[in-house]
């Protein structure tokens, strides 16, 4: 990343420290670890399976750490969303949804407990991934390495990403980061085609609160770097989870989306980010699959990240 647009990204981050967000690591320094685990109602677990394809055919921001004391978080009611989101989306599969005040530790989900598409949603899972390998063997990345990790999260850029991908060690190095954070519901593609993974709204949200902890197992600058970068996005890739967000508000986010070969060309389509809603810092995932076309999934992810805010 360029460094005028880097230090305004990082400036959005700095006024968002401020806002006081509440931390969502466990004890262990683990998101979710025993002891300060979010409790989930039992989601229902999506039996869709989706064959390889073609890498290249995949088409694809941020609040800040805190370290203020961790709330317990306390599970909303479900039922109402869950009857809402199947109205629509479709029942089954057909989506999964997450979300967590990192402010009152209200918690809400719904849908789907695993096998959801990822497309470029895994993005995500690879620059965190990436940073943490990066932190731990203190080599720094190359100009040509962050050049792709600005392309992958800004623009959402296959080719960068299928090149970082390979960078981390493909999907055994996605699996070792996924095992540091206790993830359970999301399967790496073994073909290489990262953007045929499934997992569930709530490992992505494990995600997230990596990069909202203090006791993440990313450090400081691993957490600010990858926030400024989704501060960034594009505009044109700015929808989903954003339409929850309280006016005139920043939003971190990064989107994702799919035709599926194997599901008749329906459409997976994927956001996930760090919202303010009612002047609180909120971690929200919205996935759904078996979607009509494109524009029709981006208004019901859309519609459903609103319905997401209003359970907490």
């Amino acid at each position: 990343m360029r460094t005028g647009r880097l230090s305004a990204a990082l400036a959005i981050a700095a006024v968002l420290v401020s806002a006081g967000c509440a931390s969502a690591a466990g004890s262990d320094g683990r998101p979710g670890a025993a002891g300060s685990q979010v409790s989930w109602p039992a989601g229902r677990v999506s039996s869709a399976s989706n064959s390889a394809q073609s890498s290249s055919a995949l088409a694809s921001s941020a609040s800040a750490t805190s370290s203020a004391p961790i709330r317990t978080a306390t599970p909303s009611p479900t039922g109402e969303l869950a009857t809402e989101l199947d109205g629509l989306f479709g029942t089954g599969s057909s989506y999964s949804v997450a979300a967590l005040d990192l402010a009152t530790g209200r918690s809400a989900r719904a849908g789907a407990g695993g096998g959801m598409v990822l497309a470029s949603l895994a993005k995500l899972d690879i620059l965190e991934t990436l940073l943490y390998q990066r932190q731990r063997s203190g080599q720094p990345l190359t100009d040509g390495q962050e050049d792709d990790v600005e392309l992958m999260i800004e623009h959402s850029d296959n080719g960068a990403a299928d090149r970082l991908f390979r960078l981390i060690g493909r999907d055994a190095g996605l699996r070792g980061y996924n095992g540091v954070l206790g993830l359970r519901r999301t399967a790496i593609n073994t073909e290489g085609l990262w953007g045929l993974s499934t997992t569930s709204a709530d490992d992505q949200l494990m995600l997230l609160r990596a990069l909202a902890s203090t006791g993440s197992p990313l450090n400081a600058t691993s957490r600010q770097s990858a926030l400024a970068l989704m501060a960034d996005v594009e505009a044109d890739q700015r929808w989903g989870v954003s339409a929850a967000a309280d006016p005139d508000s920043d939003t971190s986010l990064k989107n994702g989306w799919l035709g599926v070969d194997d599901d008749q060309g329906r459409w997976a389509v994927n956001s996930g980010g760090i919202v303010r809603v009612g002047g609180h810092q909120v971690l929200m995932v919205v996935l759904s699959q078996h979607q009509p076309d494109f524009g029709t999934a981006v208004d019901r992810v859309q519609q459903a990240a609103v319905k997401l805010a209003a359970a907490l």
